[in-house]
């Protein structure tokens, strides 16, 4: 399904950008075909939608890649959000919605690791992890189901990008921020994001529970300096 679309991107790094929006795209036309199949249609139309606007922009940003094929493409998946839209329930909207939110932030969070950049990486990815995780607590058991080896993938990934920052210089410190700056823009506690652990004490001794975690954080940064 749709996580199939980010496994693709290790191998897609460092070629053709607009070969690589084409396969992008195509994957979701796939992954969303494969969920209406299963009458997912909410499901379905965020990843066609994601798609649309994929071959929509590969269209403006590169214009002579494949003309006919792109017009064909998003002529296509016009007919299946139409078709996906006559299909949804009222609650399958909010749902293709939020879903469509966490498949681009996906996008955008794996394709900057891949291009090292962690930070925003992790930026992108605790969004994505945090918001498909309070999708799947509104949705029903097939909803659930068939998305959870995206979740599984999201949950590596965001785990991944997370390990990696703290490495860099300030790196605790820049993931405190990212889930703090998160956790105030949504109106939750920092303990409840998913990937959410509490800074540990640095070699000096400082604790989290007496001292507050930013400047935890800082201190543990420069104590490893």
């Amino acid at each position: 399904m749709a996580f199939a679309l980010f496994m693709t991107l290790p191998q897609a790094r460092g070629s053709d950008p607009a070969a690589d929006r084409w396969l992008h795209a195509y994957v979701l036309v796939q992954a969303g075909q494969e969920l209406a199949d299963q009458d997912l249609w909410g499901l379905a139309m965020a990843n066609y939608m994601a798609a649309l606007k994929q071959f929509e922009s590969l269209a403006e940003e590169f214009p002579s890649y494949q003309p006919r094929l792109v017009s064909y493409r998003r002529d296509d998946l016009k007919d299946r959000v139409r078709e996906a839209g006559e299909k949804m329930t009222g609650a399958e909207h909010d749902l293709a919605m939020d879903y469509e939110d966490v498949i681009e932030k996906t996008r955008v969070g794996t394709k900057s690791r891949y291009d090292l950049d962690y930070q925003t990486s992790y930026q992108y990815l605790v969004r994505a992890q945090w918001l498909l995780s309070d999708l799947l607590e509104r949705a029903p058991e097939k909803v659930v189901t068939a998305l959870t080896k995206q979740r599984s993938f999201i949950d590596e990934m965001t785990e991944a990008s997370r390990d990696s920052l703290t490495k860099e210089p300030g790196g605790y410190l820049k993931v405190h921020d990212i889930e703090k700056d998160f956790a105030l823009s949504v109106s939750i506690a920092m303990s409840d994001l998913p990937s959410y652990r509490p800074v540990e004490p640095s070699a000096s001794g400082m604790s989290s529970e007496l001292f507050p975690d930013s400047l935890v954080a800082q201190v543990r940064d420069l104590w490893y300096q």
